[in-house]
């Protein structure tokens, strides 16, 4: 674990020059936020009352207010503070999944295989690329730290569950309050919870009413925050204004464009545009994502006998925490994906690539053949590795400072638009992101 930390420290050194970014977000988020003007038990009270641009997410806001008090308007404090957060996110990664595949009942897995499987799917977690922006991004600081007490939740639950102490249980509970309150899609929260039951719980088990009943406070404190997030976000964006067989065909665009952008990732961006205005006729091209999400739903029929409890967890995990922003709800979003949204969806994703190539490896290894398509194997994930690192690397420094965004969006925008692109974003400043 100590030379995958040294590897994500070289990965996302450079993140720690950057500075804030004037032009989007950072300035009234953090520079000029009224509520983090003054340290007085009214304004830490204010925070947790009142809403501010959009956002509710205080816990967030006082870890905002006690860095201005003690290093002040010095970006890289802040950028320390996200990247230290991540890196811990990915040891709470590696103890969680490690945990959870020591539960499952009847896995063949050895030790070492869980070893691996647990720290390797955190590793890649952990350097993935489309993770710079909920890192390099102070602004986004909230998913971090959200993802902190989510996942510590997480432990905290499979502890509940492996010894019987309902200690553990308000301990979830308070981590999911702290999680919410850091920002508002941990409200999925209840259902990674159920994730985990059907993995780790034996299927007799699951009939009693207690696995279920034990839920309620958590999807009661969940409905309570969805009502009171929508109602702040009444309003704001984008993507609320099209209708609903529009935000089905951008469900399935955004599910399979994720897809391919965790197994390779390319022309990553600030922003991405919806591909048409609301009121226009959706491009052709969108209908092929559904009759391929409809295709994957029969195979998985066809072999639901095959797909073990690890594969179910890793694929509802992903959905799970991805569900919120895949705009089949009618919330308000002004871009039609974001690298942002995936932070921990991840998880999922990389905890069924892992497993299933570790599970290859072993049998080709297991029936003394395939002796050059192991070195292949290895070697490919090798490459992968350095890959995922040299581009997480080189990403940080998009994120350096308003210039660099500028000429970022800058060519978003003229690929979008067309040859008025330029001209476009330097009459109209950059807006901020309300979903953040």
């Amino acid at each position: 674990m100590k030379a995958m930390i040294l590897l994500l420290v070289i990965a996302w050194l450079p993140v720690l020059s950057n500075g804030f970014l004037l032009n989007w977000d950072d300035q009234w988020m953090v520079l000029q936020n009224p509520y983090l003007q003054e340290t007085s038990l009214e304004a830490a009270s204010a925070i947790f009352t009142d809403s501010y641009g959009g956002q509710y997410s205080p816990v967030n806001s006082l870890a905002y207010l006690a860095l201005l008090e003690t290093a002040g308007e010095n970006a890289f404090w802040f950028h320390l503070f996200s990247l230290l957060l991540h890196i811990i996110n990915f040891v709470l990664v590696g103890l969680v999944l490690k945990k959870l595949l020591g539960l499952i009942p009847n896995l063949s897995l050895s030790g070492n295989q869980i070893l691996l499987i647990s720290w390797a799917t955190a590793f890649l977690f952990a350097v993935h690329p489309l993770q710079v922006e909920s890192v390099a991004w102070i602004s986004a600081s909230k998913i971090v730290l959200f993802s902190f007490f989510y996942l510590l939740g997480m432990w905290f639950y499979l502890l509940y569950k492996e010894t019987g102490n309902r200690l553990h249980l308000l301990w979830v509970m308070l981590c999911f309050l702290a999680s919410l309150l850091s920002k508002e899609q941990a409200v999925v929260f209840v259902g990674t919870l159920v994730a985990v039951d059907l993995a780790i719980t034996p299927a007799a088990n699951l009939k009693q009413s207690a696995v279920w009943l034990e839920k309620i406070p958590f999807v009661a404190l969940a409905l309570l925050f969805s009502w009171f997030t929508l109602s702040i976000q009444a309003g704001s964006g984008a993507g609320g204004s099209y209708p609903f067989g529009h935000r089905i065909l951008f469900a399935n665009y955004s599910f399979w464009e994720y897809l391919v952008k965790l197994s390779v990732p390319h022309s990553l961006s600030h922003f991405y545009f919806f591909p048409m205005d609301p009121g226009e006729a959706i491009p052709n091209r969108f209908w092929f994502y559904p009759i391929a999400t409809l295709f994957v739903l029969w195979l998985l029929y066809e072999y639901r006998e095959r797909i073990n409890r690890i594969y179910l967890f890793g694929g509802l995990f992903f959905l799970i925490n991805l569900a919120l922003v895949l705009h089949i709800l009618p919330v308000p979003r002004g871009a039609i994906i974001a690298d942002r949204y995936v932070y921990l969806s991840v998880i999922g994703f990389f905890l069924i690539l892992v497993y299933g190539g570790v599970m290859l490896y072993g049998s080709l290894r297991e029936k003394q053949r395939g002796a050059a398509f192991q070195r292949v194997l290895l070697a490919g994930a090798g490459v992968y590795l350095l890959f995922l690192m040299g581009t997480t690397h080189q990403r940080t420094y998009d994120w350096q400072d308003s210039e660099t965004l500028y000429w970022d969006v800058e060519a978003v925008v003229e690929q979008h638009t067309g040859n008025y692109g330029l001209s476009m974003l330097n009459n109209a400043p950059i807006t901020p992101c309300y979903d953040n």
